[in-house]
């Protein structure tokens, strides 16, 4: 039975450096010494010290690309991000960190499914990260809907035929309506998913990181 003091005990540099290599220790030496170490804490087990483990992070870094990018064309309209050259990086910008979003909240499902990480308790944080995930592909939606170049007329003609045959909240939820379908991407689901994120962390921190399937058998 591997108890928690077993895990202090293999939790220092030259296990770090048997497991991740002399380099990547060093590299992450910084945050487990003064000043560093109380700045960022030492939370995460030695058994977490994986770049699986990291895809979790990874998508909330997504998430803050997007929101400042966001912020910053949502600010300036559609003008200047469909006519302006920086204007045309920023909504590139903003598109690919949605891809980059999708692409670690992929990898970050696959990684809790795989190490058994929605077993018992933590059952209600995995709903919660499946409501995040669908809840991401609708805004995903309203911002193509709100982008205004031939991508987002595509997909506003094809949304309309599948998904707004029939009227919702009197053609609210409508292709043609821009000024709801932004208001719907930049302040409606971003609040929502916000809220969802904050339960989210809280509950890793609360319940903390779950042992990979390995090391529940070996106890």
């Amino acid at each position: 039975m591997i108890t928690d003091a077993d895990e202090v005990q293999r939790d220092t540099f030259n296990n770090r450096v048997a497991e991740h290599g002399r380099v990547k220790s060093v590299l992450e030496s910084f945050a487990y010494i003064k000043p560093f170490g109380g700045m960022f804490g030492k939370i995460v087990p030695f058994y977490a010290e994986s770049y699986w483990y990291a895809m979790g992070g990874l998508t909330f870094l997504m998430f803050v690309f997007l929101t400042f990018s966001g912020i910053i064309l949502a600010l300036l309209g559609p003008y200047w991000w469909l006519n302006n050259p920086f204007g045309l990086f920023m909504k590139s910008f903003h598109y690919w960190s949605a891809q980059g979003f999708f692409f670690f909240a992929l990898l970050h499902l696959f990684r809790v499914w795989a190490t058994g990480s929605y077993r018992g308790r933590r059952i209600l944080n995995w709903w919660i990260g499946l409501s995040m995930f669908m809840l991401a592909m609708g805004e995903n939606l309203f911002g193509l809907l709100a982008r205004g170049d031939w991508e987002s007329q595509f997909v506003s003609m094809h949304s309309d035929n599948m998904l707004f045959i029939q009227p919702f909240f009197f053609n609210l939820f409508s292709p043609a309506n821009f000024t709801a379908d932004l208001t719907i991407h930049i302040a409606l689901i971003p609040v929502v998913f916000f809220g969802l994120i904050l339960a989210h962390i809280v509950l890793v921190r609360l319940q903390g990181l779950s042992k990979p399937l390995s090391a529940e058998k070996e106890k």
